[in-house]
């Protein structure tokens, strides 16, 4: 009975809505045989059971995780610095931390961690910006920077990037330290999945890198089980989002000359 109220549930949420509203819409008039009137509702019952109900997000997400399995920290070499992406928090005045955490968060933990084993010199940390209510522009790596600082959570130096535009900024930013500094070795910690085209923009851009792949989210690659057919649900949505903007993003990078 549990199980059966969570998938009622389930279906109530907006992705499981729009499901059988189009399932409504596609097996109506093929029962009266309009064929024709049929296809585009299929479609879209289609392409949203496999996006949301199927695990082909998963495997999708986990073809790009594959490529950078974890590292194993007690043989990381020591490196002339540690380069955290943005996406893991948000400065935040409602919070009581001072910071509101996201996907990405485990980027900037997976740094700190290799900060304490010492396996970099200083750390630097990137990110975008935000604009609040009140009209200021506040940055992701400064709110990262003073949070790390008022917790007492590493003694290497601390370093921010500014506001970044994409990762490609980011890389700018870095090549740019590289050089003024003469760094040989970097540490370079961004998701699994957005890794790819991270580490090719960067190398592109100059920069002698050694990545650290973190924040593995297909199910494959955090050791669980796949569920061959589910209710539809937005957390498949949003893998087959990540995918996608990393697929295009790969892309625009090219044309672009950044990669």
């Amino acid at each position: 009975m549990t199980s059966f109220l969570k998938g009622l549930v389930d279906f109530m949420e907006p992705v499981g809505l729009a499901w059988i509203v189009f399932t409504v819409l596609t097996l109506f008039p093929l029962r009266q045989r309009r064929w024709r009137a049929a296809v585009l509702p299929g479609g879209a019952w289609l392409l949203l059971t496999i996006a949301a109900a199927l695990p082909v997000p998963h495997l999708l997400l986990a073809s790009l995780e594959d490529d950078w399995p974890s590292v194993d920290l007690a043989v990381f070499p020591e490196c002339d610095a540690i380069v955290v992406l943005g996406g893991g928090l948000e400065p935040s005045m409602r919070e009581p931390s001072g910071m509101h955490l996201k996907g990405g968060a485990d980027r900037l933990f997976t740094a700190l961690k290799l900060a304490r084993q010492g396996k970099g010199k200083r750390l630097i940390i990137g990110g975008g910006v935000f604009q609040t209510d009140d009209g200021r522009t506040i940055s992701e790596a400064d709110g990262a920077k003073e949070w790390l600082k008022a917790w007492s959570l590493t003694t290497v130096p601390i370093e921010s990037l500014g506001g970044c535009a994409d990762t490609h900024d980011e890389a700018i930013k870095v090549a740019a330290l590289s050089k003024e500094n003469g760094w040989q070795r970097v540490a370079l910690v961004t998701s699994a999945f957005h890794m790819t085209r991270t580490h090719a923009v960067f190398a592109k851009a100059g920069v002698p890198v050694l990545p650290v792949p973190c924040n593995y989210e297909s199910a494959p690659l955090r050791g669980r089980p796949l569920r061959w057919i589910g209710i539809p649900n937005a957390t498949h949505l949003l893998h087959f989002e990540c995918w996608l903007h990393e697929i295009v993003g790969w892309y625009a990078y090219r044309l672009r000359g950044w990669i």
